[in-house]
């Protein structure tokens, strides 16, 4: 709802949005309104109404990612407990929530807006942040990252190597949460569209948290001070695997949400 004069101030004030007019209105009914349209030009709206939901989706975006981040954690270290494993330290839950998730979350915050953002229909005011679908999107994210978590871990078991079981529950586990961050990038359209040109901050992140990750393996104090182990080659090559699992999950729950929307 816009309006500039006295007589417009009980409609914007029960309208969901009152907009007033920042040249021509009262001083009555911009006091009314949510906002106030600085330059009077009706064009604005539109230009806030896409910010504003750029922004949603990026928030939206980094905490769901977060959120099936620290449910991957929660799940591996409960099935730790159950079975009396060590998959984790302390020091490793630490560093992957200060390193891994941090990085690509804040490189969510600052992402373009997504193709067609302008031709979905408005959201609910009474719609909750997170629907039923979207928390089981969250819950089965986390539950397939320490499913995968814990099978690296009996990898590297099975090689009768020292350390090599934690070392590759740890690594997998940091990496699995950069190819989820990578298929979360859009909400809408499959990553194997998405131009690398225009997501320069996701970019950055993802690759400042894996240099991060792979140095504390390949840099001896620092893998001493974590507790690790070096990876053999064939290792690596299923650790690559389980990300590729991650990354085609995330791309399988988009195409199952493209259908219900379809439908």
């Amino acid at each position: 709802m816009t309006g500039d004069g006295v007589n417009d101030a009980p409609a914007l004030k029960a309208a969901d949005i009152g907009v007033g007019m920042g040249i021509t209105g009262t001083d009555v009914s911009k006091g009314a309104s949510d906002m106030v349209l600085t330059d009077d030009n009706f064009a604005t709206i539109v230009v806030a109404v896409r910010e504003g939901r750029r922004i949603f989706d990026n928030i939206h975006k980094a905490v769901r990612f977060l959120l099936s981040s620290n449910a991957g954690e929660v799940l591996t270290m409960l099935v730790a407990t159950f079975m009396g494993w060590t998959i984790l330290r302390p020091v490793h839950i630490l560093w992957i929530n200060l390193v891994t998730d941090s990085l690509p979350a804040l490189a969510m915050g600052v992402e373009p807006e997504e193709d067609g953002v302008m031709n979905r229909p408005p959201r609910g005011k009474d719609r909750p942040f997170f629907s039923l679908r979207e928390w089981l999107r969250v819950f089965a994210t986390g539950g397939v990252e320490a499913a995968l978590t814990v099978l690296a871990f009996l990898l590297g078991r099975r090689t009768g190597v020292a350390g090599l079981d934690i070392t590759m529950a740890f690594v997998t586990l940091a990496l699995l949460q950069l190819f989820a961050a990578l298929g979360f990038q859009s909400e809408r359209s499959t990553v194997f569209r998405m131009r690398a040109r225009e997501h320069p901050m996701l970019w950055l992140g993802l690759g400042a948290s894996a240099a991060l990750q792979l140095a504390v393996v390949f840099i001896p104090p620092m893998r001493a001070l974590f507790g690790l182990t070096l990876i053999p080659g064939a290792q690596w090559l299923e650790i690559l695997g389980m990300c590729v699992v991650m990354l085609l999950f995330t791309e399988f729950q988009k195409w199952i949400a493209r259908l219900r929307r379809e439908n």
